[in-house]
C-alpha cells in the first residue's frame, strides 16, 4: 500500500512558531507531528510513503530521512493542498493509496482499520455541534454525499478528520478530476473539493473516530491542547494505542 502526506504549507495561523519550525516537525513528546504519523504508517506496512513538501523542505526530509520519498512543491506559497496532491499524481495514480493531512495527530488503531476497506473512505468526526467554515460533511445512507468548508453547521453529519483511503479504480477518478481542477488554474482549493467525482461516479464511505483519539493542529491554542494531553512517552504511547 502507498501514503500520502500533504505537509507543504507554512501554518500562517501560528506563524510566531513555525517561523522557523515547519508545523509538521512541532514536537509532541519525544517525536514530531510527522515522525508520529510515518511511524503509524511504516507499523501497518505501507511500504511507499510519499511526504510533500514545500516550506521549509530541507528540515523535514533531514528529520524523515532517506527511507521518505520526497515530493517538492515550489509552489507552495501561492497554491493550496490539491496542487501538492496533484504533484503526486505519477506515483499515486492507479493504486490503493492513503492521503493524510501533515498537521492531524490520532491513534494507530484507525491506521489498521484501513486495512480491512474495501471501498474508499474518508474518516470523520462527530461532534454535539459543528462549525461554519470546517471540512463539514453531509451523510446519506452510511456514504458521504457531499464534504466541504461551504457545508453550514446545521446541515453537517460530521467534520472531516483529514485522512481518506482511496482504492485504486476511485484514485484514477480523483486524480482525472484533480488534473482537470489544475487545467482551470484551480490550484487555491482543498483536495477534498474533487471527491465529488468519487462521489457521483463510485462511492465514498465514512468511518468515524473517537474524538478523544484525533487532533488537528490549526493553531496554537490546539497545539497547547495536544502537549497538555501528550507531553511523555508514557502519555504518547498510551494515546497511540487508544481504541
Amino acid at each position: 500500500m502507498k501514503a500520502v502526506i500533504l505537509a507543504a504549507g507554512m501554518g500562517k495561523r501560528m506563524m510566531d512558531i513555525t517561523l522557523n519550525t515547519p508545523k509538521p516537525l512541532l514536537k509532541i513528546a519525544n517525536t514530531t507531528i510527522i515522525g508520529y504519523l510515518v511511524n503509524c504508517l511504516k507499523e501497518i506496512d505501507v511500504n511507499e510513503i510519499y511526504v510533500v513538501t514545500g516550506f521549509k523542505s530541507k528540515m523535514i526530509k533531514s528529520k524523515l530521512g532517506k527511507s521518505i520519498n520526497y515530493i517538492h512543491n515550489k509552489k507552495f506559497r501561492t497554491t493550496n493542498s490539491i496542487y501538492s496532491l496533484y504533484l503526486a499524481k505519477k506515483y499515486l495514480q492507479n493504486s490503493n493509496f492513503i492521503l493524510i493531512n501533515g498537521d492531524i495527530f490520532l491513534s494507530k488503531l484507525y491506521f489498521l482499520k484501513i486495512k480491512n476497506f474495501k471501498n474508499s473512505t474518508s474518516f470523520g468526526i462527530k461532534r454535539n455541534k459543528y462549525s461554519d467554515g470546517e471540512m463539514n460533511i453531509i451523510l446519506k445512507n452510511g456514504l458521504i454525499k457531499k464534504i466541504s468548508k461551504d457545508i453550514k453547521k446545521n446541515e453537517s453529519n460530521a467534520e472531516s478528520a483529514q485522512m481518506s483511503y482511496f482504492i485504486k479504480k476511485d484514485s484514477n477518478i480523483l486524480f482525472k478530476e484533480i488534473n482537470h481542477l489544475i487545467n482551470k488554474k484551480r490550484l487555491n482549493l482543498f483536495p477534498a473539493y474533487a471527491y465529488k467525482a468519487i462521489i457521483k461516479k463510485s462511492k465514498l464511505k465514512i468511518s468515524f473516530i473517537k474524538k478523544n483519539c484525533w487532533y488537528e493542529i490549526d493553531n496554537k491554542k490546539d497545539l497547547i491542547k495536544l502537549r497538555k494531553k501528550i507531553n511523555t512517552t508514557r502519555q504518547l504511547t498510551k494515546f497511540k494505542n487508544l481504541r
